[in-house]
């Protein structure tokens, strides 16, 4: 083919491996290594040893290599063809192919139960009766080459042999998780520094306002002496800049430190050469720009309002505000509200613009917590969904060939096994204009007590259900029609009625009901796998026999893929969200101290006054912290909003095929918000406390 710039040919199987000492079933793939030279694609990376040459050798992969201890020399068992044969590890390879190496029913890898091995090929053609045939091909294009048309013309031409369809390299499943993960850091690395440093920037323009105002009279003496408007507007910028670099310097600690656990993180799924942590200087310096650019638009506005004022006009006493009677204020007045809750109504409400500022600063405090919680609660939900709920079952069959329905019997008489019903899986491909989508068409029984569909009562009779996410990705709703090509031993394509969308979190997919399944293929009660409920107190005894019958190419236990898959989720998703909770926490503590602590300083002299006329502590503190207190209220409902709109907006770009992160909130994760809130205001007023306690009241009264 003119666009085809260098093609290989291999040989691959699936096959079943035994490891001494190790009694769970283990899948594997098999794939042939070229005879006297090297892969022109593909190419091995040797750790160790060397590659294949005789009939009873093998290349491992490192991730299974590492997970049953194995190295040169070692020995393990392979069933290839119904045959079982010894071979010796000569060895140990990575390969670009496989650098998230996942089993073909896994959502997660699982190195102990699945392996990539390398043979050579007469060692594996022999045994499959394919000397001198090839079931594989890979192909390096032409720059300027037309993929989709080549696909379509490969697609011809290999179909009268079986093919089962091309594909993009993009859809080759390693590669695709890896730029799922790279999207996922993209949009992280964009979306949570903009709504942090955005709130940060928010933060510091409240504070500085605030800060300002108190330092009104200071500023002026500072002009009067002859200090020029841009030494005060350096010293207030100087001092954003001062908490810019403690900021930039702590949080590349703290980076490194995140870093570096990642990188373990990805050592285990993700099987690269090399892999390190690492700060480049230009990381360092985008992160000090944009910080200090957030700082200095947060501090901008109040630098400008310091500098501007005459030293004259900022030396006399504000001019008293003008306040007038409204419904409001009579209010107040014939409520039977005490003095002290008529003060703090009063002041909340003669000073809008700074009520509205406090309200809106630790409103999104606590919409930053809300957001930092909500992903527990979501996933949570999403594994209980699908592994209690949608999935009963406790072990997943994979039949070697399609079978009969009748071979059913002889599973249901293994010991262990309460209940089982079976399952046809077929691949295909989604047409709709343009836009083509390769998934798994499984079918079941409408009536299937180990299968739910989310959203639906139970399967339809007739139809194809996909996927929500697969359906947006196609632009399909339900009663549309799809172009379905079904990629098995005979290529078929069918256009079928879409009768139902599954809103399911884990993986795409399209369903239909078994019977239709097999009649639109135009076979009798085929299988290819099962679903089985198990007693676990014999589950050795039913691998033991499961591992005796040569029809079955693997299984997989739910629960363990259910432990797996939570162990990946709480050392990243979770592990992140933890991570954002305390610097919200963080953040919340901060405006609430700020806010208690400038409000003090605003207050002074009025507090000092009620002192004199007979109020008591207790009773200037209520005022004070009455206010804080009131604010915080009502902040926490706005609060609640704001985490809403961020979890909605992070739920939609962090949606991928993988799992999508549904919105759910729940009672916990407001009650978790909002006592956050609380817990630092409470914090905020026992540190004010002493300093209301030592209000010098005679120096509070000479100031102005």
């Amino acid at each position: 083919m003119p666009d085809v710039a260098l093609a290989e040919t291999r040989v691959q199987s699936s096959a079943r491996i035994y490891v001494d000492g190790f009694y769970a079933p283990i899948q594997a793939l098999l794939l042939s290594l070229p005879e006297q030279r090297e892969p022109l694609l593909n190419q091995l990376y040797l750790l160790s040893g060397r590659h294949a040459l005789a009939l009873d050798e093998v290349v491992i992969a490192r991730p299974f290599a590492e997970a049953h201890e194995l190295s040169l020399n070692d020995e393990l068992e392979i069933v290839l063809n119904g045959t079982r044969s010894s071979y010796r590890v000569v060895g140990i390879a990575l390969s670009p192919e496989f650098i998230y190496q996942l089993g073909p029913a896994d959502i997660m890898p699982d190195y102990e139960r699945y392996g990539v091995f390398w043979l050579s090929e007469d060692a594996l053609a022999g045994p499959l009766n394919m000397l001198g045939a090839f079931n594989h091909v890979s192909l390096r294009l032409q720059q300027q080459a037309d993929i989709e048309t080549l696909i379509l013309q490969l697609d011809t031409l290999l179909e009268s042999y079986g093919g089962r369809g091309a594909y993009r390299r993009d859809d080759q499943a390693s590669h695709s998780f890896i730029n799922e993960e790279l999207n996922q850091l993209r949009i992280n690395s964009i979306f949570l520094p903009t709504l942090f440093l955005g709130s940060a920037a928010f933060l510091l323009y409240i504070f500085t306002q605030r800060q300002i105002h108190t330092q009104r009279q200071t500023i002026a003496i500072m002009k009067a002496f002859g200090y020029y408007q841009w030494q005060v507007m350096v010293h207030y910028l100087s001092f954003t800049g001062l908490i810019v670099m403690v900021g930039v310097f702590l949080g590349s600690l703290l980076g490194y430190w995140l870093a570096d656990r990642m990188v373990q993180l990805y050592s285990y799924y993700f099987s690269f050469v090399s892999l390190k942590a690492k700060i480049q200087p230009s990381t360092l310096a985008i992160a000090f720009l944009v910080t200090l650019s957030a700082g200095l638009l947060g501090t901008a506005y109040g630098v400008y309002n310091a500098v501007k004022i005459p030293p004259a006009q900022a030396m006399r006493p504000p001019n008293p505000t003008a306040f007038h009677s409204s419904r409001f204020s009579r209010l107040l007045s014939i409520s039977w509200l005490s003095q002290g809750a008529r003060i703090i109504l009063r002041n909340l409400s003669r000073y809008p613009l700074r009520t509205f500022s406090s309200i809106s600063g630790v409103a999104l405090s606590g919409g930053l917590l809300m957001f930092g919680s909500y992903q527990f609660s979501a996933i949570n939900e999403i594994l209980n969904r699908n592994y209690q709920i949608e999935n009963q079952m406790d072990l997943v069959i994979h039949f070697a060939q399609i079978t009969d329905a009748d071979g059913l019997h002889s599973l249901a008489a293994l010991p262990g096994v309460g209940y089982l019903e079976g399952v046809r899986s077929v691949p295909i491909r989604l047409h709709h204009g343009r836009r083509v989508e390769s998934t798994v068409l499984t079918g079941f029984s409408p009536n299937s007590e180990l299968r739910n569909l989310a959203g639906l009562e139970r399967l339809p009779d007739h139809g194809l259900v996909i996927t929500d996410h697969l359906a947006r990705k196609l632009g399909i709703e339900p009663g549309m029609t799809i172009e379905t090509e079904v990629i098995a031993e005979r290529r078929i394509t069918f256009d079928l009625p879409v009768v139902a969308v599954s809103a399911e979190a884990i993986g795409i997919g399209a369903y239909m009901a078994l019977p239709a399944l097999n009649e639109m293929l135009l076979e009798g009660g085929t299988l290819t796998g099962a679903w089985l409920l198990i007693d676990d107190e014999q589950q050795t005894e039913l691998y033991n026999a499961l591992n005796d019958m040569p029809r079955i190419a693997g299984y997989t236990h739910l629960r363990e893929a259910e432990r797996k898959l939570s162990a990946y989720i709480d050392a990243t998703v979770l592990a992140a969200m933890g991570i954002i909770f305390l610097l919200a926490g963080s953040m919340t503590f901060a405006m609430v101290y700020n806010n208690a602590r400038i409000a003090l300083a605003e207050r002074e002299r009025e507090l000092a006054t009620l002192r004199v006329l007979g109020y008591s502590h207790g009773e200037i503190a209520r005022i004070l912290f009455g206010e804080l207190i009131i604010v915080v209220v009502v902040a926490i409902p706005v609060g609640w909003l704001l985490g809403s709109l961020f979890a909605v907006a992070m739920s939609a770009m962090m949606s991928s095929e993988m799992f999508r992160i549904p919105f759910i909130v729940n009672r916990q994760v407001f009650a978790l918000s909002a006592l956050g809130v609380l817990l630092a205001t409470a914090f905020a007023i026992l540190l004010m406390i002493r300093k209301l306690r030592k209000i010098d009241l005679i120096a509070a009264l000479k100031s102005e």
